[in-house]
């Protein structure tokens, strides 16, 4: 990768944690560079515009949620296991918020609602794969809808990273196994 290719990267992380700090719309360029050390004018290089800057910032922390889940699975063969991987994987605080800063965007900008619609589609489609080849070798009694399994992730994923005191990680995790379980028709595991 050329320094300059990498410098970027490191400059959309930090941007990112600058982003999931104050929020995209109280986010601008002298933000990023009190972050990162990068002049005002060499962000402007790299992104153009404040609002290609905020795009790019989520479009690069999906990405590394994909890299790293296909991380965390690559030596996983187990169904099972893949899924708990998938479904266990809530990302942190930094991830989730910019999370939900982008669906705040996509709400009003049709760009990031067709990149926010794509990610959902590839989450779903892991999701799917899994649980398809999971019932193909008997693993799973019953099939279960990808779409329900995201929407247990997301709202779970959303009182952790609120901090609501009832629900931390490791509840939401126990939580999320045992509604796939369920879903899946294998025995409670609560």
């Amino acid at each position: 990768m050329r320094r300059s290719a990498a410098k970027r990267v490191e400059v959309l992380a930090a941007a990112g944690e600058v982003v999931a700090a104050r929020g995209a719309d109280a986010t601008r360029f002298t933000d990023v560079s009190a972050a990162t050390g990068v002049g005002v004018s060499t962000l402007q290089y790299y992104f153009g515009t404040r609002e290609d800057m905020l795009i790019a910032v989520f479009r690069h922390a999906v990405q590394r949620e994909f890299e790293l889940v296909d991380a965390a699975l690559e030596p996983l063969t187990d169904p099972w296991e893949r899924l708990l991987a998938i479904v266990g994987h809530l990302g942190n605080d930094t991830t989730w918020r910019l999370w939900v800063e982008s669906w705040r965007w996509a709400s009003r900008d049709a760009e990031v609602r067709a990149d926010v619609l794509n990610d959902y589609t590839r989450w779903r489609e892991l999701i799917g794969e899994n649980i398809a080849h999971g019932v193909q070798n008997g693993q799973f009694p019953q099939n279960a809808d990808a779409r329900q399994v995201l929407a247990l992730i997301d709202g779970l994923a959303l009182p952790v990273v609120l901090g609501d005191p009832a629900i931390d990680r490791a509840a939401a995790r126990n939580l999320l196994e045992d509604a796939l379980g369920r879903l899946l028709g294998r025995a409670p595991t609560l």
